[in-house]
């Protein structure tokens, strides 16, 4: 399983950040919402119109970034034609990531050691990692995330965000857009997730894929092949006993 793997696909809720990403977008809306208030004074409204934007990145077919995707759906619901008012919008994006969205850390008991030792070992044997975390948010906000565990943005060969990536999990063709991206065979690459759909999906490229089942996701039509399952606690000693 781990002979010949030299690049190494982490997921990042719910396996590196010990926290669910439907708990996280709970917090996450909520204060989005307070910050767009002027746009739509219904944070419950608000809410559902920020879950549609992000359910076309997740449907995302390729022919734009996420992103726009996202703003595309994101403008039109909210009825914004004006360009100039779209880019002021982005901008207002930014600044909340950037501020707010970092104290979203205080509601979530973090593991601030066990991954960042996992990934620094890995380093230490010269392994290529990539963060292959779904590309819903802007990088600003997974390198904020990453932050929360002690890990440095700079351990990553590639990390996925809305503004990179034209596909989102569990499409397939978001794992090929990685490969293509860092040019890597399947073979020689693994996949680490908790999610038996969306991370295992990468078994449909020639992944190969372990599950870390410490916050393990089950999902409809979750019958990919595993290689391995297992607690952080014994991926960190299989590694150190393998590689």
């Amino acid at each position: 399983m781990l002979k010949n793997k030299d690049v190494f696909f982490f997921d990042l809720d719910g396996t590196l950040l010990n926290i669910e990403l439907e708990e996280f977008l709970k917090y996450y809306f909520e204060a989005l919402s307070q910050k767009f208030n002027d746009l739509c004074s219904d944070p419950k409204k608000f809410s559902q119109i920020l879950m549609a934007a992000t359910e076309k990145m997740i449907k995302n077919d390729g022919s734009c970034k996420n992103q726009e995707a996202f703003m595309q759906d994101f403008k039109q619901k909210l009825n914004i034609n004006d360009q100039a008012k779209v880019e002021k919008i982005k901008a207002r994006f930014d600044k909340f990531y950037q501020s707010d969205f970092i104290g979203l850390a205080k509601y979530f008991d973090l593991d601030q050691k066990l991954p960042a030792q996992i990934i620094n070992y890995l380093k230490q044997k010269n392994k290529r990692l990539v963060l292959a975390t779904n590309p819903l948010f802007p990088k600003e906000a997974v390198i904020a995330r990453l932050k929360w565990i002690g890990i440095e943005a700079a351990n990553f060969e590639l990390i996925t965000h809305y503004e990179n990536m034209s596909y989102a999990k569990p499409n397939p063709n978001y794992y090929q857009e990685i490969l293509t991206k860092i040019d890597a065979e399947p073979a020689n690459c693994l996949m680490i997730g908790n999610d038996l759909k969306e991370d295992a999906v990468a078994t449909e490229v020639g992944i190969e894929t372990i599950i870390i089942e410490d916050n393990l996701i089950n999902r409809k039509d979750s019958d990919y092949s595993i290689s391995w399952q297992g607690s952080l606690v014994e991926f960190e000693k299989l590694i150190k006993e393998k590689i």
